[in-house]
Protein backbone atom coordinates (compact mmCIF):
# COMPACT_ATOMS: atom_id res chain seq x y z
CA UNK A 1 0.00 0.00 0.00
CA UNK A 2 2.81 2.33 0.77
CA UNK A 3 4.37 1.65 -2.62
CA UNK A 4 1.21 2.54 -4.46
CA UNK A 5 0.86 5.79 -2.49
CA UNK A 6 4.37 6.87 -3.43
CA UNK A 7 3.69 6.24 -7.05
CA UNK A 8 0.59 8.41 -6.92
CA UNK A 9 2.50 11.25 -5.34
CA UNK A 10 5.14 11.11 -8.05
CA UNK A 11 2.51 11.35 -10.75
CA UNK A 12 0.97 14.38 -9.09
CA UNK A 13 4.36 16.08 -8.83
CA UNK A 14 5.12 15.46 -12.44
CA UNK A 15 1.82 16.91 -13.56
CA UNK A 16 2.33 19.91 -11.33
CA UNK A 17 5.79 20.52 -12.79
CA UNK A 18 4.47 20.26 -16.30
CA UNK A 19 1.69 22.68 -15.52
CA UNK A 20 3.99 25.17 -13.87
CA UNK A 21 6.56 24.90 -16.60
CA UNK A 22 3.96 25.31 -19.29
CA UNK A 23 2.51 28.35 -17.54
CA UNK A 24 5.92 29.96 -17.18
CA UNK A 25 6.77 29.35 -20.84
CA UNK A 26 3.42 30.74 -21.95
CA UNK A 27 3.93 33.80 -19.77
CA UNK A 28 7.41 34.41 -21.14
CA UNK A 29 6.28 33.95 -24.74
CA UNK A 30 3.48 36.42 -24.14
CA UNK A 31 6.00 38.88 -22.79
CA UNK A 32 8.25 38.29 -25.80
CA UNK A 33 5.35 38.92 -28.21
CA UNK A 34 4.58 42.19 -26.43
CA UNK A 35 8.21 43.22 -26.63
CA UNK A 36 8.41 42.23 -30.31
CA UNK A 37 5.23 44.21 -31.08
CA UNK A 38 6.62 47.20 -29.22
CA UNK A 39 9.85 46.91 -31.19
CA UNK A 40 7.95 46.66 -34.47
CA UNK A 41 5.88 49.70 -33.56
CA UNK A 42 9.05 51.55 -32.69
CA UNK A 43 10.63 50.65 -36.01
CA UNK A 44 7.43 51.64 -37.84
CA UNK A 45 7.44 55.03 -36.16
CA UNK A 46 11.10 55.47 -37.03
CA UNK A 47 10.41 54.46 -40.63
CA UNK A 48 7.55 56.96 -40.91
CA UNK A 49 9.76 59.69 -39.46
CA UNK A 50 12.54 58.76 -41.86
CA UNK A 51 10.16 58.88 -44.80
CA UNK A 52 8.85 62.27 -43.68
CA UNK A 53 12.37 63.60 -43.39
CA UNK A 54 13.22 62.21 -46.83
CA UNK A 55 10.11 63.87 -48.32
CA UNK A 56 11.09 67.19 -46.76
CA UNK A 57 14.61 66.82 -48.16
CA UNK A 58 13.27 66.09 -51.66
CA UNK A 59 10.98 69.12 -51.40
CA UNK A 60 13.91 71.31 -50.48
CA UNK A 61 15.86 70.01 -53.49
CA UNK A 62 12.85 70.76 -55.76
CA UNK A 63 12.88 74.34 -54.53
CA UNK A 64 16.54 74.58 -55.47
CA UNK A 65 15.96 73.60 -59.15
CA UNK A 66 16.96 76.47 -61.51
CA UNK A 67 14.07 76.41 -63.98
CA UNK A 68 15.53 79.34 -65.91
CA UNK A 69 18.72 77.44 -66.72
CA UNK A 70 16.75 74.40 -67.81
CA UNK A 71 14.53 76.49 -70.09
CA UNK A 72 17.58 78.15 -71.60
CA UNK A 73 19.22 74.78 -72.26
CA UNK A 74 16.07 73.47 -73.93
CA UNK A 75 15.89 76.59 -76.11
CA UNK A 76 19.51 76.19 -77.19
CA UNK A 77 18.97 72.56 -78.19
CA UNK A 78 15.84 73.40 -80.16
CA UNK A 79 17.57 76.29 -81.91
CA UNK A 80 20.27 73.92 -83.17
CA UNK A 81 17.73 71.59 -84.76
CA UNK A 82 17.01 72.06 -88.49
CA UNK A 83 13.44 73.12 -89.32
CA UNK A 84 11.06 70.28 -90.04
CA UNK A 85 10.51 69.53 -93.72
CA UNK A 86 7.62 71.56 -95.06
CA UNK A 87 7.40 73.71 -91.92
CA UNK A 88 5.84 77.12 -92.46
CA UNK A 89 8.31 80.00 -92.61
CA UNK A 90 6.10 82.87 -91.50
CA UNK A 91 8.98 85.28 -90.94
CA UNK A 92 10.31 84.57 -94.43
CA UNK A 93 6.84 85.01 -95.92
CA UNK A 94 6.38 88.35 -94.18
CA UNK A 95 9.73 89.60 -95.49
CA UNK A 96 8.90 88.35 -99.01
CA UNK A 97 5.57 90.20 -99.04
CA UNK A 98 7.28 93.41 -97.94
CA UNK A 99 9.84 93.04 -100.74
CA UNK A 100 7.18 92.36 -103.39
CA UNK A 101 5.24 95.45 -102.29
CA UNK A 102 8.24 97.64 -103.08
CA UNK A 103 7.57 97.25 -106.80
CA UNK A 104 6.09 100.37 -108.36
CA UNK A 105 5.16 98.81 -111.70
CA UNK A 106 4.42 95.41 -113.16
CA UNK A 107 8.00 94.56 -114.13
CA UNK A 108 9.36 95.56 -110.74
CA UNK A 109 6.76 93.52 -108.85
CA UNK A 110 7.52 90.43 -110.95
CA UNK A 111 11.26 90.96 -110.51
CA UNK A 112 10.89 91.18 -106.73
CA UNK A 113 8.65 88.12 -106.80
CA UNK A 114 11.27 86.12 -108.68
CA UNK A 115 13.94 87.21 -106.24
CA UNK A 116 11.90 86.08 -103.22
CA UNK A 117 10.78 82.80 -104.77
CA UNK A 118 14.35 81.76 -105.57
CA UNK A 119 15.17 82.05 -101.86
CA UNK A 120 13.03 78.95 -101.35
CA UNK A 121 13.29 76.93 -104.57
CA UNK A 122 16.23 75.76 -106.64
CA UNK A 123 15.11 77.12 -110.02
CA UNK A 124 12.27 79.37 -111.17
CA UNK A 125 11.05 80.91 -114.43
CA UNK A 126 8.24 83.36 -115.17
CA UNK A 127 6.14 82.83 -118.31
CA UNK A 128 3.69 85.44 -119.59
CA UNK A 129 0.41 84.12 -121.02
CA UNK A 130 0.00 85.57 -124.49
CA UNK A 131 -1.80 84.36 -127.62
CA UNK A 132 -2.76 81.07 -125.96
CA UNK A 133 0.86 80.29 -125.11
CA UNK A 134 3.26 80.64 -122.19
CA UNK A 135 6.04 82.96 -123.33
CA UNK A 136 9.32 82.95 -121.39
CA UNK A 137 10.14 86.25 -119.67
CA UNK A 138 12.75 85.71 -116.96
CA UNK A 139 14.47 82.79 -115.23
CA UNK A 140 16.86 82.18 -112.35
CA UNK A 141 18.94 79.24 -111.20
CA UNK A 142 19.00 77.32 -114.50
CA UNK A 143 22.11 76.28 -116.37
CA UNK A 144 20.99 78.50 -119.27
CA UNK A 145 18.57 81.00 -117.75
CA UNK A 146 18.79 83.40 -120.70
CA UNK A 147 17.34 80.71 -122.99
CA UNK A 148 13.94 81.24 -121.36
CA UNK A 149 13.35 84.28 -123.56
CA UNK A 150 13.33 82.03 -126.62
CA UNK A 151 10.68 79.67 -125.19
CA UNK A 152 7.05 79.74 -126.31
CA UNK A 153 5.02 76.82 -124.95
CA UNK A 154 1.51 76.32 -126.42
CA UNK A 155 -1.14 76.00 -123.74
CA UNK A 156 -2.65 73.17 -125.77
CA UNK A 157 0.44 71.01 -125.21
CA UNK A 158 0.26 68.39 -122.42
CA UNK A 159 2.44 70.26 -119.92
CA UNK A 160 2.10 71.61 -116.39
CA UNK A 161 1.49 75.00 -117.99
CA UNK A 162 -1.77 73.74 -119.51
CA UNK A 163 -2.82 72.20 -116.19
CA UNK A 164 -2.08 75.34 -114.18
CA UNK A 165 -3.74 77.59 -116.76
CA UNK A 166 -6.83 75.40 -117.15
CA UNK A 167 -7.39 74.66 -113.46
CA UNK A 168 -6.30 78.14 -112.30
CA UNK A 169 -4.61 76.36 -109.39
CA UNK A 170 -1.06 75.45 -108.48
CA UNK A 171 0.03 72.18 -110.10
CA UNK A 172 2.65 69.99 -108.39
CA UNK A 173 4.06 66.62 -109.41
CA UNK A 174 6.93 64.58 -110.85
CA UNK A 175 8.62 65.11 -114.20
CA UNK A 176 8.12 61.46 -115.19
CA UNK A 177 4.38 62.09 -115.48
CA UNK A 178 4.83 65.18 -117.66
CA UNK A 179 7.51 64.35 -120.25
CA UNK A 180 6.22 67.14 -122.50
CA UNK A 181 7.19 69.66 -119.81
CA UNK A 182 10.75 68.37 -119.64
CA UNK A 183 10.97 68.45 -123.43
CA UNK A 184 9.63 72.01 -123.64
CA UNK A 185 12.15 73.25 -121.06
CA UNK A 186 15.15 71.22 -122.27
CA UNK A 187 16.98 74.38 -123.41
CA UNK A 188 17.24 75.53 -119.80
CA UNK A 189 19.36 72.52 -118.88
CA UNK A 190 19.50 70.44 -115.71
CA UNK A 191 17.67 67.29 -114.63
CA UNK A 192 14.64 68.35 -112.56
CA UNK A 193 12.44 65.83 -110.74
CA UNK A 194 9.75 67.68 -108.75
CA UNK A 195 7.75 70.30 -110.67
CA UNK A 196 5.56 73.22 -109.60
CA UNK A 197 3.52 75.62 -111.76
CA UNK A 198 1.55 78.49 -110.17
CA UNK A 199 -0.81 80.75 -112.15
CA UNK A 200 -0.64 84.52 -111.59
CA UNK A 201 -4.21 85.81 -111.81
CA UNK A 202 -4.90 89.47 -112.59
CA UNK A 203 -8.43 90.81 -112.86
CA UNK A 204 -9.77 87.24 -112.81
CA UNK A 205 -7.59 86.14 -115.75
CA UNK A 206 -4.45 83.98 -115.79
CA UNK A 207 -1.85 86.51 -116.88
CA UNK A 208 1.34 84.57 -116.20
CA UNK A 209 2.59 81.23 -114.86
CA UNK A 210 5.49 80.81 -112.46
CA UNK A 211 7.37 77.54 -113.03
CA UNK A 212 9.66 76.05 -110.37
CA UNK A 213 11.45 72.72 -110.11
CA UNK A 214 13.78 70.77 -107.84
CA UNK A 215 16.13 67.80 -107.97
CA UNK A 216 14.08 66.23 -105.14
CA UNK A 217 11.35 63.72 -106.02
CA UNK A 218 8.75 66.41 -105.38
CA UNK A 219 8.51 70.02 -104.32
CA UNK A 220 7.89 70.07 -100.54
CA UNK A 221 4.28 70.97 -99.77
CA UNK A 222 5.31 73.75 -97.39
CA UNK A 223 7.50 75.34 -100.05
CA UNK A 224 4.77 75.01 -102.67
CA UNK A 225 2.27 76.72 -100.34
CA UNK A 226 4.74 79.53 -99.65
CA UNK A 227 5.34 80.15 -103.36
CA UNK A 228 1.61 80.06 -104.10
CA UNK A 229 0.94 82.71 -101.43
CA UNK A 230 3.68 84.96 -102.78
CA UNK A 231 2.35 84.70 -106.34
CA UNK A 232 -1.21 85.49 -105.20
CA UNK A 233 0.04 88.50 -103.23
CA UNK A 234 2.04 89.80 -106.19
CA UNK A 235 -1.13 89.64 -108.29
CA UNK A 236 -2.99 91.77 -105.75
CA UNK A 237 -0.16 94.30 -105.62
CA UNK A 238 -0.22 94.64 -109.41
CA UNK A 239 -4.01 95.04 -109.40
CA UNK A 240 -3.72 97.83 -106.84
CA UNK A 241 -0.96 99.55 -108.78
CA UNK A 242 -2.95 99.45 -112.01
CA UNK A 243 -5.94 101.12 -110.35
CA UNK A 244 -3.98 103.65 -108.29
CA UNK A 245 -4.64 107.08 -109.83
CA UNK A 246 -8.41 106.98 -110.18
CA UNK A 247 -8.82 110.64 -109.20
CA UNK A 248 -6.71 113.74 -109.31
CA UNK A 249 -5.43 113.20 -105.79
CA UNK A 250 -6.18 109.53 -105.35
CA UNK A 251 -3.44 107.08 -104.53
CA UNK A 252 -3.49 103.50 -103.49
CA UNK A 253 -3.13 103.25 -99.72
CA UNK A 254 0.04 101.56 -98.59
CA UNK A 255 1.86 101.91 -101.89
CA UNK A 256 5.28 103.49 -101.78
CA UNK A 257 6.46 106.55 -103.77
CA UNK A 258 7.34 105.92 -107.36
CA UNK A 259 10.83 104.81 -108.31
CA UNK A 260 12.47 104.21 -111.66
CA UNK A 261 11.89 100.77 -113.09
CA UNK A 262 14.87 98.46 -112.91
CA UNK A 263 15.69 95.65 -115.33
CA UNK A 264 15.21 92.12 -114.13
CA UNK A 265 18.66 90.88 -113.09
CA UNK A 266 19.82 87.34 -113.55
CA UNK A 267 21.39 85.54 -110.67
CA UNK A 268 21.71 82.17 -108.95
CA UNK A 269 18.58 80.79 -107.33
CA UNK A 270 17.60 77.95 -105.01
CA UNK A 271 14.99 75.14 -106.21
CA UNK A 272 2.79 70.63 -106.52
CA UNK A 273 -0.03 68.36 -103.07
CA UNK A 274 0.58 64.94 -104.51
CA UNK A 275 3.02 62.07 -104.11
CA UNK A 276 5.96 61.70 -106.46
CA UNK A 277 4.82 60.48 -109.82
CA UNK A 278 1.45 62.21 -109.86
CA UNK A 279 0.23 65.52 -111.12
CA UNK A 280 -2.54 67.53 -109.53
CA UNK A 281 -4.74 70.01 -111.31
CA UNK A 282 -7.53 69.31 -113.74
CA UNK A 283 -6.81 70.06 -117.39
CA UNK A 284 -9.47 72.17 -119.05
CA UNK A 285 -9.85 73.31 -122.64
CA UNK A 286 -7.55 76.20 -123.34
CA UNK A 287 -9.33 79.56 -123.67
CA UNK A 288 -9.75 81.17 -127.06
CA UNK A 289 -6.82 83.37 -128.06
CA UNK A 290 -7.14 87.12 -127.55
CA UNK A 291 -8.86 89.02 -130.33
CA UNK A 292 -5.78 91.15 -130.91
CA UNK A 293 -2.66 88.98 -131.28
CA UNK A 294 -0.25 91.83 -130.66
CA UNK A 295 -1.65 92.51 -127.19
CA UNK A 296 -1.92 90.55 -123.95
CA UNK A 297 -5.21 91.41 -122.21
CA UNK A 298 -4.70 89.19 -119.16
CA UNK A 299 -2.08 91.45 -117.59
CA UNK A 300 -3.74 94.69 -118.58
CA UNK A 301 -5.94 96.56 -116.11
CA UNK A 302 -9.67 96.54 -116.80
CA UNK A 303 -9.55 100.06 -118.12
CA UNK A 304 -7.50 98.94 -121.11
CA UNK A 305 -10.26 99.24 -123.71
CA UNK A 306 -9.75 99.91 -127.40
CA UNK A 307 -10.13 103.57 -128.30
CA UNK A 308 -9.69 105.67 -131.41
CA UNK A 309 -6.08 106.28 -132.32
CA UNK A 310 -4.95 109.71 -131.29
CA UNK A 311 -1.73 111.33 -132.32
CA UNK A 312 -0.42 113.25 -129.29
CA UNK A 313 0.06 117.00 -129.72
CA UNK A 314 3.50 118.50 -129.24
CA UNK A 315 4.39 118.66 -125.57
CA UNK A 316 3.91 122.16 -124.13
CA UNK A 317 6.65 123.88 -122.26
CA UNK A 318 6.94 122.55 -118.75
CA UNK A 319 5.72 124.86 -116.02
CA UNK A 320 6.53 124.63 -112.36
CA UNK A 321 4.09 122.32 -110.57
CA UNK A 322 2.37 124.02 -107.63
CA UNK A 323 2.63 122.12 -104.33
CA UNK A 324 -1.12 121.43 -104.16
CA UNK A 325 -0.99 119.62 -107.53
CA UNK A 326 2.23 117.70 -106.85
CA UNK A 327 0.43 114.57 -105.70
CA UNK A 328 -1.71 114.39 -108.85
CA UNK A 329 1.41 114.70 -110.99
CA UNK A 330 3.19 111.95 -109.06
CA UNK A 331 0.18 109.68 -109.55
CA UNK A 332 0.19 110.41 -113.29
CA UNK A 333 3.90 109.65 -113.56
CA UNK A 334 3.50 106.33 -111.75
CA UNK A 335 0.51 105.31 -113.84
CA UNK A 336 2.28 106.17 -117.10
CA UNK A 337 5.28 104.14 -115.96
CA UNK A 338 3.07 101.15 -115.15
CA UNK A 339 1.27 101.20 -118.52
CA UNK A 340 4.42 101.60 -120.62
CA UNK A 341 6.29 98.98 -118.57
CA UNK A 342 3.48 96.57 -119.30
CA UNK A 343 3.72 97.24 -123.03
CA UNK A 344 7.44 96.51 -122.92
CA UNK A 345 6.93 93.38 -120.82
CA UNK A 346 4.71 91.81 -123.48
CA UNK A 347 6.77 92.97 -126.44
CA UNK A 348 10.42 92.62 -125.47
CA UNK A 349 11.46 91.31 -128.89
CA UNK A 350 9.60 94.02 -130.81
CA UNK A 351 11.08 96.73 -128.59
CA UNK A 352 14.60 95.41 -129.15
CA UNK A 353 14.15 95.25 -132.92
CA UNK A 354 12.35 98.61 -132.98
CA UNK A 355 15.27 100.33 -131.28
CA UNK A 356 17.59 99.01 -133.98
CA UNK A 357 15.34 100.00 -136.89
CA UNK A 358 14.04 103.13 -135.11
CA UNK A 359 10.37 102.29 -135.70
CA UNK A 360 9.08 101.25 -132.27
CA UNK A 361 5.83 103.18 -132.64
CA UNK A 362 4.98 101.54 -135.96
CA UNK A 363 5.56 98.07 -134.47
CA UNK A 364 3.57 98.74 -131.27
CA UNK A 365 1.10 101.37 -132.49
CA UNK A 366 -1.99 99.49 -131.29
CA UNK A 367 -0.60 98.86 -127.81
CA UNK A 368 0.74 102.38 -127.45
CA UNK A 369 -2.50 104.05 -128.47
CA UNK A 370 -4.53 101.80 -126.21
CA UNK A 371 -2.22 102.73 -123.35
CA UNK A 372 -2.43 106.40 -124.25
CA UNK A 373 -6.23 106.22 -124.17
CA UNK A 374 -6.13 104.59 -120.77
CA UNK A 375 -3.76 107.27 -119.52
CA UNK A 376 -6.09 109.96 -120.86
CA UNK A 377 -9.08 108.35 -119.15
CA UNK A 378 -7.39 108.08 -115.78
CA UNK A 379 -5.33 111.29 -115.54
CA UNK A 380 -7.08 114.67 -115.03
CA UNK A 381 -6.96 117.11 -117.93
CA UNK A 382 -5.02 119.81 -115.99
CA UNK A 383 -2.22 117.33 -115.34
CA UNK A 384 -2.18 116.10 -118.96
CA UNK A 385 -2.12 119.66 -120.26
CA UNK A 386 0.81 120.55 -118.04
CA UNK A 387 2.99 117.51 -118.75
CA UNK A 388 2.82 114.53 -121.08
CA UNK A 389 4.20 111.89 -118.73
CA UNK A 390 3.01 109.10 -120.99
CA UNK A 391 5.19 110.32 -123.85
CA UNK A 392 8.07 110.73 -121.44
CA UNK A 393 7.82 107.07 -120.41
CA UNK A 394 7.58 105.94 -124.04
CA UNK A 395 10.92 107.60 -124.65
CA UNK A 396 12.51 106.41 -121.41
CA UNK A 397 11.25 102.81 -121.25
CA UNK A 398 10.56 101.80 -124.86
CA UNK A 399 13.14 103.89 -126.68
CA UNK A 400 15.83 103.66 -124.00
CA UNK A 401 16.04 107.47 -123.81
CA UNK A 402 16.41 107.98 -127.55
CA UNK A 403 13.20 109.70 -128.75
CA UNK A 404 14.17 109.15 -132.39
CA UNK A 405 13.95 105.38 -131.85
CA UNK A 406 10.19 105.71 -131.53
CA UNK A 407 10.06 106.68 -135.19
CA UNK A 408 7.18 108.45 -136.85
CA UNK A 409 4.14 108.98 -134.55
Amino acid sequence: MVFGGAAGENMGLEDDLKARTSALISQQMANWVVEIQRAIQGHQASLVNALDELGETVARYDEKVDEGSIAQAIGEVLAQQPPAAGAADYAGLKAAMAAIEKGTNLSEVLTHLMGEVTRHVERAAMFVVKNNAAVGWHARGFDHSEAVKALTIPLTADTVFRLAHGSRNATRGHVSHSPATAQALARLGGAPQGLLAVPLILRDKVAAILYCDTTQDEMPSGTADLVEIMVAYAGKVIDILSAAPKTAGGTSPGMRPSAPATPAPDGPGTGFGSRPGTLTGRPQPAPAPPARPSTAPPLRPAAFTPGPPAVPPPAPARAAVPPEAQKAHEDAKRFARLVVSEIKLYNEAKVTEGRKTRDIYERLKEDIERGRQMYSDRVPAPVRDASDYFQDELVRILAGGDAAALGRQ
